[in-house]
């Protein structure tokens, strides 16, 4: 028995609609791979973010306490010049 037009096309047709399902299946998931790849982007960008924001702290804390540093250096200094102004002083005299 010959396979009659009608047999032909269908089957051309299952095919074709095979073939267009599996295009289907692998462009969704290429899809889902993709999205999975953003999401652990964006959670990498948030760590980031995070780590960034906690370096700034760090860096304002150890400035102040550089500018704390100075401070205590020049008062230091300046009350060892006026101890040493005086005493300078009380010898002139």
């Amino acid at each position: 028995m010959v396979p009659s037009h009608a047999t032909k096309a269908e089957r051309a047709r299952r095919e074709v609609i095979n073939d267009a399902e599996c295009k289907l299946q692998d462009a969704s998931r290429a899809l889902r791979q993709a999205e999975k790849r953003i999401v652990a982007s964006e959670d990498q960008v948030t760590a980031l973010e995070f780590r960034a924001q906690a370096a700034e702290a760090q860096l304002r804390d150890a400035k102040q306490a550089l500018l704390l540093v100075e401070e205590a250096i020049r008062k230091r200094l300046l009350s060892s010049n006026s101890v040493n102004v005086g005493q300078h002083h009380a010898l002139a005299v």
